[in-house]
């Protein structure tokens, strides 16, 4: 054999193993473009969701009673689960809350939720968001207005059906004694004429 033999063996061994490596590829490269998509996929969609967490609570700060803001407190251990420092600050406002007789809770529990708005904050890369930014928030004065008709009014409604259950007893008990009171009379109307009074 020449060394031009060699050389046309040798071509034709390297260009089987581009042939070869090349059919892997085609073969399997779909398979791992799926899954790196899906991968991708998953870790947007837990980004979207602690993105839009944090802004609810974020939106919300200002109404801690809000349904929407409790609602999204109670997520947090799902959507933040590989986020210790985030757990940490919720674990201490969770555990504030249900602490009926601290002083000035009100102060300790807008410090806490500072503190949980400030670790989600750092956690989403909004690295410039301040404490400071954090405690201020914007809430009409039409909003306070509204919610204390609203208050109002459903005290007033409370009020009235209350007065209409003690309405309702006196007019059952009313007709209940007239009952009596009319089963007596015929009773002693009977007792009456059976002895010919």
């Amino acid at each position: 054999m020449t060394t031009i033999d060699y050389f046309e063996i040798f071509y034709w061994l390297v260009s089987l193993l581009i042939l070869g490596v090349t059919v892997y590829w085609i073969k399997t490269s779909p398979v791992k473009a799926v899954e790196i998509g899906r991968k991708l996929d998953n870790e947007q969609n837990k980004y979207n969701a602690k993105r839009d967490l944090f802004l609810t609570l974020f939106s919300l700060r200002g109404n801690p009673t809000h349904y929407d803001f409790v609602s999204g407190l109670n997520q947090i251990d799902i959507v933040f689960q590989d986020d210790q420092k985030v757990l940490t600050a919720w674990t201490n406002l969770y555990n504030s809350l249900n602490q009926n007789n601290q002083v000035n809770q009100l102060e300790t529990w807008e410090r806490l939720r500072t503190d949980l708005l400030s670790e989600m904050a750092q956690v989403l890369g909004y690295n410039s968001l301040k404490q400071t930014d954090i405690q201020k928030h914007y809430a009409p004065q039409a909003h306070l207005i509204w919610q204390t008709d609203n208050q109002s009014f459903h005290q007033s409604a409370k009020e009235y059906y209350q007065s209409g259950s003690v309405m309702h007893n006196y007019v059952i008990k009313s007709f209940q004694d007239q009952l009596k009171t009319g089963n007596d009379e015929k009773d002693l109307s009977d007792n009456q004429a059976e002895n010919g009074i």
